[in-house]
């Protein structure tokens, strides 16, 4: 038990730090793709190397606390359960609430590989294996990752984006079972034409998120002290916070679960009273507010 305290302890620090962008920032989880492609022959943990590429992707924008994936698998150690994006929404959910996550992101790497131009039946592509030596003379390469956010406290998918990357080569002589030597992130990988194709799908689909999550309006903070009617949060001048700026306080409510099934169906939020900022520091801020019995693990989220 005390190891467990440690973990989640450990888990929503880290869910509370803050890097850019604006005060009321979205927290945000990437789990690992499901693998459904089928078509890059001896290349494995496509769906862990996606995710990661996608993590970078979002953290480049400066909009969102990204959950560290270190901390996504000790909970995922800790509820035995698998990193892949075939989890249900309820599933996922409930990991991202553990992690202190607005939303958990999911989704498959449907295509993912080097076709050849020339080997073929009735003019048709194949699809070419990486390994066996095989030398051609025009390859091309493809990638393909449909995602869905998750809300963590409704457990329903508010965003989706589907990202298409696609790269050829004129000329592709030499052993192709070089390729998978490149790791995910590694010198060299972006340099391929996968690594290019997969650069190109992961990028459109964190500018498709990104987009959806602005229209979705401001994100939460964490109140990591109280003091009287004085509420410090993890949010300050550096996070582009301001003094004026009102917040809606939050409280969940009861997790609620299908009698059926017995999976979470999410928990409702009441919104209990708001507060203001009125003093901000480089790293957080203080708002008061006149609502009485505020807890720590209320969330505030920034008035439209």
């Amino acid at each position: 038990m005390r190891n467990r305290a440690k973990l989640i302890s450990a888990v929503l620090l880290v869910a509370g730090a803050v890097n850019g962008w604006c005060g009321a920032k979205k927290i945000v989880c990437v789990m690992d793709l499901e693998d459904k492609s089928g078509q890059h022959g001896s290349w494995r943990n496509i769906g862990t190397g996606v995710a990661e590429m996608l993590v970078t992707a979002l953290a480049d924008t400066k909009k969102y606390t990204l959950i560290e994936r270190s901390k996504l698998e000790a909970v995922l150690d800790e509820q035995k359960l698998g990193a892949s994006g075939a989890v249900t929404a309820q599933t996922a959910a409930k990991i991202g609430r553990l992690l202190g996550a607005q939303y958990i992101i999911t989704g498959s790497v449907t295509e993912f590989g080097i076709k050849d131009s020339k080997i073929g039946v009735g003019g048709l592509e194949k699809v070419l294996p990486f390994g066996g030596g095989a030398k051609v003379s025009k390859t091309k390469a493809r990638a393909v990752i449909d995602v869905r956010a998750i809300d963590t406290t409704s457990a329903q998918i508010t965003a989706a984006a589907k990202g298409e990357g696609e790269k050829s080569s004129a000329e592709f002589s030499g052993n192709v079972s070089i390729a998978p030597s490149f790791d995910f992130g590694k010198e060299g990988f972006d340099e391929t034409i996968l690594g290019k194709a997969a650069r190109k799908a992961v990028d459109t689909v964190a500018a498709e998120l990104s987009k959806k999550f602005d229209e979705a309006g401001g994100g939460s903070v964490k109140i990591v002290k109280i003091n009287g009617k004085q509420l410090y949060i993890n949010s300050g001048g550096a996070d582009g916070e301001k003094e004026g700026r009102e917040y809606g306080i939050y409280r969940l409510g009861e997790e609620m679960t299908d009698p059926d099934t017995g999976e979470s169906l999410g928990s409702e939020e009441e919104k209990i009273g708001t507060a203001e900022v009125v003093k901000v520091t480089p790293k957080y801020s203080i708002a008061e507010t006149k609502t009485i019995g505020v807890r720590k693990t209320d969330i505030l989220k920034e008035e439209k």
